[in-house]
């Protein structure tokens, strides 16, 4: 049998269904991929739906950047604007109001 660990989801009441139509093939590689594993349809189906929802949220969560992006947010964040009429007026304000600003 090949390296399969069930995670923690897979301890909880199994209440809830989700039903999905799909064709013949794909039945067929289902079956084939849960027998080669020794694992029920319905056990390599949660497995293999979690592993990939996990994996589409992790990518989704996190910005991959090419060596010239990296390299332009980074300038980025080392030269600071220039100071807009606006943000000067109300640092002006600020310390009007303000009497111990520094």
């Amino acid at each position: 049998m090949l390296d399969f660990h069930q995670s923690e989801l897979a301890s909880e009441t199994q209440s809830r269904t989700t039903q999905i139509r799909h064709g013949d093939a794909l039945g067929d590689l289902i079956a084939r991929a849960a027998t080669s594993l020794g694992l029920d349809k319905s056990v390599f189906l949660r497995a293999a739906i979690e592993r990939e929802a996990s994996r589409v949220l992790e990518a989704a969560s996190r910005h991959v950047l090419t060596k010239d992006d990296a390299a332009r947010f980074a300038s980025a964040l080392d030269a600071a604007p220039a100071p807009t009429p606006r943000a000067l007026a109300a640092a002006k304000a600020y310390r009007a109001r303000v009497v111990h600003a520094d």
